[in-house]
């Protein structure tokens, strides 16, 4: 009788989900070659092809897709199990750390769900750039960081991966012979760099009119006219307009990458499970 490996199932559905090996590699902490073994051990065990590897992503046949919704379901159900006799052991402190702007878009479900689940958990969370938030985990003050990828190395996982957009106030109109007027975070930040980057590349002029350690002060300079700003697709508010790149002289700013980077030392299961929470929340969104 043949008996199904979660760890196999969990690769696959990971693999299904990214539409890539490499990328799924990322998330699992697992290299490329390891990853392709798993998938070819899982074909062998359901006795045909999962995923038709083609030029641009890859697909899931016919039987794949019946798999995965399986593996979702069996994987589910593991989670919930052991959480179920975890919940009242676990207890402990996890050290986490988030930019200011995707603690406000990500992070209140993430400790409503976590504290309900384990209420013996301590969370001490820190607020701060993603530079000072590697900086953190190197020196051993931080358990996780959900981070803006600084450079694909392989040792974080990819929760998500959006485009950047320009954004302003409803109404705004910008004179394109006058400096583009940005609200930006401070040195050290991802999206800073990502930003000046593209409108120094295009020679666009540009005056950075307001500095701010948080999303605060970027809604309050977006909202109130005084400048634009570019963020991700979930940190955009309601009442802001989104200025296209193809119809304005602003320069396209392509994909930000998010990524869960953990400590050098193995994570308590605290730790493991307020990941896992990150995983479902933010990747959801």
């Amino acid at each position: 009788m043949r008996h199904l490996d979660l760890a196999l199932l969990h690769s696959f559905k990971t693999i299904a989900e990214c539409k890539s090996i490499t990328v799924a590699s990322q998330r699992l902490l697992k290299t490329p070659a390891a990853v392709s073994i798993q998938l070819k051990k899982l074909e062998e065990q359901m006795g045909g092809r999962l995923i038709e590897r083609g030029h641009q992503a890859m697909v899931l046949t016919p039987q794949g897709e019946q798999l995965l919704q399986y593996a979702r379901k069996m994987l589910a159900l593991s989670d919930e199990a052991i959480e179920f006799f975890a919940r009242g052991e676990v207890c402990g402190a996890v050290r986490f750390g988030i930019p200011d702007d995707y603690a406000s878009a990500f992070l209140p479900p993430v400790i409503q769900q976590f504290t309900r689940r384990y209420p013996k958990v301590s969370l001490k969370i820190r607020n701060d750039i993603s530079q000072n938030l590697f900086t953190a985990l190197e020196d051993g003050e931080l358990d996780l960081a959900l981070v803006t990828q600084r450079t694909a190395d392989g040792h974080g996982e990819i929760l998500r991966c959006d485009p950047l957009h320009w954004v302003a106030a409803a109404g705004y109109r910008h004179d394109p012979a006058a400096p583009v007027p940005l609200a930006l975070y401070p040195h050290g930040c991802g999206y800073r760099r990502h930003i000046l980057a593209a409108l120094s590349a295009s020679l666009i002029d540009y005056d950075i009119v307001f500095e701010c350690t948080g999303v605060t002060g970027v809604q309050l300079a977006v909202e109130s006219g005084l400048a634009i700003a570019a963020t991700s697709s979930p940190l955009i508010l309601p009442n802001w307009q989104i200025i296209e790149a193809g119809d304005s002289t602003l320069p396209p700013l392509g994909n930000v990458v998010i990524e869960l980077r953990q400590g050098g030392s193995e994570p308590a299961p605290a730790v493991r499970f307020f990941a896992d929470e990150l995983r479902r929340q933010v990747s959801a969104l």
